[in-house]
C-alpha cells in the first residue's frame, strides 16, 4: 500500500474511533512527524445570535516548535440546523462551510498553539446540539520547506 493509501486508511480508522492517532514516521515519506485528535461529545447551542465555543483543544507536548500542516474536523447537526462554524487557531479562524472537512489554511501556524470550535447558532434558531465533533491535526517540522510561514 502507497503511502498515502496508509495515511488515508489510518486516518478514517481514526475517525471512526478505531484507531488512536499517534506521531507518523519520519519514514512515511510525507514530512510528517506527528498527529494528533480530539473529541469533544456534545456543545449545546441554546442562545440564538450568540458564539458558543468548545473547550480549548491542548496539542500534544511534541507539537511544540512544529507548524500545522492540514486539519480534519468531523461534527453532527440535524440537517438543514442554522448554525455556522468555525475552526480557531489564536492567530485565524477558519469557516467550517460542511460538517466534514478538511483544510491547509491554517498551515504554517505554529502546532504548539491549542484550536477551538466555534459554533453560531441563526438569530431566531431553535436549540441546536452539536455531536461528535471531532478533529485530526497534523504538524511537520517548521523547516519543512513545503509550509507557508505565518502572517
Amino acid at each position: 500500500m502507497s503511502g498515502r493509501g496508509r495515511l488515508g486508511a489510518f486516518v478514517l480508522g481514526a475517525l471512526l474511533g478505531l484507531l488512536p492517532v499517534m506521531p507518523a514516521s519520519a519514514a512515511d515519506g510525507l514530512g510528517a512527524p506527528g498527529s494528533w485528535q480530539a473529541r469533544i461529545p456534545v456543545l449545546r447551542l441554546a442562545v440564538p445570535g450568540r458564539e458558543r465555543a468548545s473547550d480549548p483543544l491542548q496539542p500534544p507536548a511534541l507539537a511544540r516548535g512544529q507548524r500545522l500542516a492540514e486539519v480534519r474536523w468531523r461534527f453532527a447537526l440535524p440537517a438543514g440546523a442554522p448554525v455556522r462554524a468555525w475552526l480557531c487557531h489564536p492567530q485565524r479562524c477558519i469557516e467550517l462551510s460542511r460538517s466534514r472537512g478538511r483544510s491547509a489554511a491554517l498551515a504554517g501556524l505554529d502546532a504548539g498553539q491549542p484550536l477551538q470550535f466555534r459554533f453560531r447558532l441563526a438569530p431566531r434558531g431553535e436549540a441546536q446540539r452539536v455531536e461528535a465533533i471531532e478533529l485530526i491535526v497534523e504538524y511537520r517540522r517548521a523547516d519543512a520547506g513545503n509550509l507557508q510561514s505565518p502572517e
